[in-house]
């Protein structure tokens, strides 16, 4: 939901301590916890990237999971769509 995101935007490697709210969950999450029930490599947890906005807050969890207090909802107006090319 473009709304509720606050601009800019950063991308950046998880660091020690990220917290999200994953999609579908009601609590936060470790960003390191959710990457290891995912079975996720060590390789994998180091280079994992976010987006967070300039609050602050996880939007993305690159490739994996939006947080839950960005998702699409019945009163959404516009979507943010963010694409990464390699």
């Amino acid at each position: 939901d473009a709304a509720v995101v606050t601009f800019p935007l950063t991308i950046r490697k998880v660091s020690a301590g990220d917290r999200f709210i994953p999609l579908g969950m009601e609590g936060s999450k470790l960003v390191s916890d959710f990457m290891t029930d995912k079975k996720r490599s060590l390789f994998e947890k180091q280079t994992q990237l976010v987006i967070e906005d300039c609050s602050m807050r996880i939007v993305w969890l690159v490739n994996e999971r939006v947080d839950n207090r960005f998702r699409i909802t019945h009163s959404t107006v516009s979507v943010l769509k963010i694409e990464l090319l390699s």
